[in-house]
């Protein structure tokens, strides 16, 4: 399979869409064949409570037939712990080790108990406000009342996904983790970043690139370069 294109599978952050990787498949191919995922959200009332076991346990159910070729994941902030919880899903279910898992500003589980960690819970301003404080949301949102009323569902379920994540010791993965992080990233401990090699029996380099937290647009050149390079 040495022609094969690794399938790169790309999460996005709480609030984000597969839309969030657009010009990743141009800057990455031919070698990376780039497929961005929604990871499952609940948005209604009636919807069953999601949580990461499950979106993780949904996807690698989709996923698993397509992994008898190179893989690969890449997952920002709440899709870092996604994507990491998909491949133990899948881990689990037989299939063969990805490449490699790419987790960018998301520290290691365990998630450490934060403040405010039930931010899904408050009110539409209030959580807007508070969303918009730890620079999770472009300005352009902000000043969007409809742009609001489509995104805050979407962005209090996987609010919800992230608040109620519960770690539960299992094996280490067999493949590398390469551990991105912008450098003036306020939202992750960079001083718990190299614990992430508690979660691989492999390499888990950690790198720093310029930028906050919200990096897939601002620093896509260094995150290509980072998948390039370890790919």
């Amino acid at each position: 399979m040495s022609g094969t294109p690794t399938r790169l599978y790309c999460l996005p952050h709480a609030g984000g869409t597969p839309a969030a990787y657009r010009g990743w498949a141009e800057a990455l191919a031919p070698g990376i064949a780039v497929v961005p995922l929604q990871p499952p959200r609940r948005t209604g009332p009636d919807a069953r409570p999601a949580t990461v076991a499950r979106a993780a346990g949904t996807l690698a159910g989709r996923l698993a037939p397509e992994t008898n070729r190179p893989y690969a994941f890449f997952g920002h902030s709440l899709g870092a712990l996604v994507a990491f919880e998909t491949v133990r899903a899948l881990l689990h279910r037989g299939c063969p080790a990805p490449r490699r898992l790419f987790v960018c500003g998301c520290g290691p589980p365990p998630v450490e108990a934060v403040a405010g960690r039930a931010l899904h819970t408050l009110p539409d301003e209030d959580f807007l406000r508070a969303v918009g404080r730890r620079g999770e949301l472009p300005p352009e949102v902000l000043a969007d009342e409809e742009l609001q009323e489509v995104l805050v569902p979407q962005l209090r379920a996987d609010y919800a996904l992230a608040e109620t994540y519960q770690y539960r010791p299992g094996p280490p993965l067999p493949c590398p983790v390469t551990v991105l992080c912008g450098q003036s990233d306020p939202l992750v401990d960079h001083g718990r970043l190299p614990a992430w090699r508690e979660h691989t029996t492999a390499a888990a380099p950690v790198r720093f690139v310029p930028g906050g937290h919200l990096l897939l647009h601002s620093a896509a050149a260094h995150l290509h370069g980072a998948v390039r390079a370890a790919l």
